[in-house]
């Protein structure tokens, strides 16, 4: 019976303490806290579409997330008081006026985050209340070119080849990021020929000759952190017809061309994954410029291939002058939105470089391989990315981010 009376007096002191618990809980205060969204500065007419608001409690981790959003304003109903770190995650649609008929609508993903906010208690049930700046969301420390390779290798009778060209694509971030529907892009303009381009749209985009995407379904092609991927222009090895150059056979990724003349045939590596074209100026194959003279960019597109076609067409205009005369020039290229822009580089060559074909934001420096424009010391030598630790530098400055004249990676 003394047993049983302990054992009794026991049940009803833990009843009591799960009874203190819940009325503990029903006693917590709570309040609404609503979130003003605020459109990027650096677009314009920008509408937001969708997004997602995550209060995170900092003491207990509990969740509390609101998707639906009204007048810009996002509401999180009865948050017990306390401590919240706030996330915001949407996109916006915008437009990028290309002339007086033409429009290109995109999209970008925005982001913004704030720490430590207090959730107060209200005796008259006001509302706290909170702005959000939204930002263009620019992976900074996540995927970046860390080696090109242009120049190609001199053969053993002295000449040129150029078939070995590749890229290479490295991991800033500390978490595993997957490289499907990441673009690899080429520019139209040259860094050695500066001209008064009309219209002028190069504060709000990139303008492109070449557009591939790696291919996958999303998660189909993981990069864990600190690791590179290789993507070669030809996958094949090099060696057998150049001994002096390397074996790509092993390349991760290849860029197989659609080419429309009969006599040029692109080998294609069948154990190779191929980029998928979205758009390629060449008639022939994809080569990149022996002497840099271009920028190179990964991208992530926010729209579909057929939108990006309809939408993103561009002509533009400038005034060619040689010597006393001048001519009414005009071309045709496609616009990449700085705002899927991940990481850009501009090459040139030291004697003939005039300008950046990219805005500022994106690179704000440029590297090179040659210092003159015949430099025949510029064989076997890529732009390679700087390593500060176990990371990448990246200040969004080619010229202090990547070694210039560097020997290629792939030579031995």
């Amino acid at each position: 019976m003394k047993n049983y009376k302990m054992l009794l007096v026991a049940a009803m002191a833990t009843l009591a303490g799960f009874a203190s618990c819940s009325d503990d809980d029903k006693s917590t205060p709570v309040n609404d806290l609503k979130v003003s969204i605020t459109m990027p500065l650096t677009v314009e007419n920008a509408e937001l579409v969708s997004g997602t608001l995550k209060a995170t409690n900092v003491a207990t981790s509990k969740v509390y997330s609101q998707d639906t959003i009204e007048n810009n304003t996002l509401t999180l109903r009865s948050l017990p008081v306390g401590v919240y770190n706030l996330d915001f995650e949407g996109k916006v649609k915008y437009n990028i006026s290309i002339n007086d008929t033409t429009a290109a609508g995109t999209l970008a993903t925005v982001k913004q985050s704030v720490s430590n906010y207090a959730v107060t208690e209200s005796a008259t049930h006001q509302a706290n209340t909170e702005t959000m700046a939204l930002e263009i969301y620019n992976a900074k420390e996540g995927l970046l070119i860390t080696e090109i390779f242009f120049t190609g290798t001199l053969t053993e009778e002295g000449k040129q080849y150029i078939d070995d060209q590749y890229l290479k694509v490295g991991n800033n971030s500390d978490d595993t990021l997957y490289l499907d529907g990441v673009a690899f892009v080429q520019s139209d303009f040259l860094t050695t020929d500066k001209q008064d381009y009309t219209p002028d749209l190069m504060e709000d985009a990139m303008t492109i000759n070449s557009i591939y995407l790696f291919p996958g379904n999303g998660q189909d092609y993981p990069i864990a952190p600190g690791e590179e991927v290789l993507l070669a222009v030809n996958a094949i090895d090099h060696t057998e017809a150049n001994p002096l150059s390397f074996d790509l056979s092993i390349a991760d990724f290849e860029i197989n061309n659609e080419s429309s003349e009969t006599e040029v045939v692109d080998p294609n590596n069948q154990n190779v994954p191929d980029m998928i074209i979205w758009y390629q100026e060449s008639k022939s194959v994809f080569v990149m410029h022996n002497r840099g003279f271009m920028a190179y960019a990964l991208a992530k597109p926010e729209i579909t291939k057929e939108e990006f076609l309809a939408n993103n067409f561009y002509t533009y205009y400038y005034k060619f002058v040689f010597g006393e005369r001048s001519f009414d020039m005009d071309g045709d290229a496609y616009i990449l939105p700085n705002a899927w822009v991940i990481d850009a580089v501009n090459l040139s060559v030291e004697a003939v470089y005039e300008w950046n074909v990219t805005s500022a934001t994106l690179d704000a420096g440029w590297s090179y391989c040659g210092k003159t424009n015949g430099d025949k010391n510029r064989y076997n030598k890529s732009v390679i990315r700087k390593k500060s630790g176990n990371k990448w530098v990246d200040t969004n400055n080619s010229t202090n981010d990547f070694e210039p004249e560097a020997k290629a990676s792939m030579l031995k």
